[in-house]
């Protein structure tokens, strides 16, 4: 099966480049990964190297989310070093209160004065192409990109579109099927990616800023 990191590697390398993601869209689980795992992704430490202790029990090594939490760990190795923007949406915060998690809440809360420092310092207007509202009206509308996706997917995946993001970054289901990443890439140049698939296409550049 042809991925959607196999199309971004056939790419040359000045459209690789182009293609970099700067502006990334933070899914709800993994905004709910860099509260639970904050230390080992930002201080690096870590309880075990078998294992990560979630909520619901033991991550264990060699497990997609274990790889998915590693790659996440390497991804922000250095990073404040880097000029990545992170973005998130009323969606994601819906997401967040519901779970009735009062520190998540607030996590959020620190990760979008983030984002809203981010859009603040764009001139009026420039933080979002022009493209952007026209490719989120496209898509709305667009019942071929929404077909597998569940109504919470679907506006996380809109929301990512429209504030002109280069990749939406998550751990969910949906972001195994390539077909639908592929589609929508092509569309839309939003990257739905999980963690593992982002180090794929940064790891060449990490040098730059590591």
């Amino acid at each position: 099966m042809i991925t959607l990191i196999d199309q971004i590697k056939a790419m040359d390398s000045s459209s690789q480049f182009n293609s970099f993601p700067r502006r990334i869209f933070l899914d709800t689980n993994v905004l709910q990964y860099l509260q639970d795992f904050g230390e080992y992704f930002f201080e690096h430490y870590r309880e075990s190297e078998e294992y990560f202790k979630a909520r619901k029990g033991k991550i264990k090594k060699g497990t997609r989310l274990f790889n998915e939490i590693e790659a996440l760990h390497d991804f922000f190795i250095g990073i404040e070093r880097a000029y990545f923007e992170f973005a998130l949406s009323p969606a994601v915060y819906k997401e967040v209160t519901a779970s009735g998690n009062t520190r998540f809440v607030q996590w959020f809360h620190d990760v979008w004065g983030h984002w809203e420092a981010v859009v603040s310092e764009y001139e009026k207007g420039e933080a979002f192409s022009e493209n952007a509202e026209t490719n989120y009206k496209r898509a709305v509308n667009n019942n071929s990109m929404h077909g597998s996706l569940s109504v919470k997917d679907k506006k996380i995946v809109l929301d990512a579109i429209r504030f002109d993001c280069d990749a939406l970054l998550t751990v969910d289901r949906f972001a195994r099927d390539q077909n639908k990443k592929i589609y929508i890439f092509r569309k839309y140049r939003l990257m739905i990616l999980t963690p593992v698939e982002l180090m794929k296409i940064i790891k060449p550049y990490q040098a730059l800023w590591c």
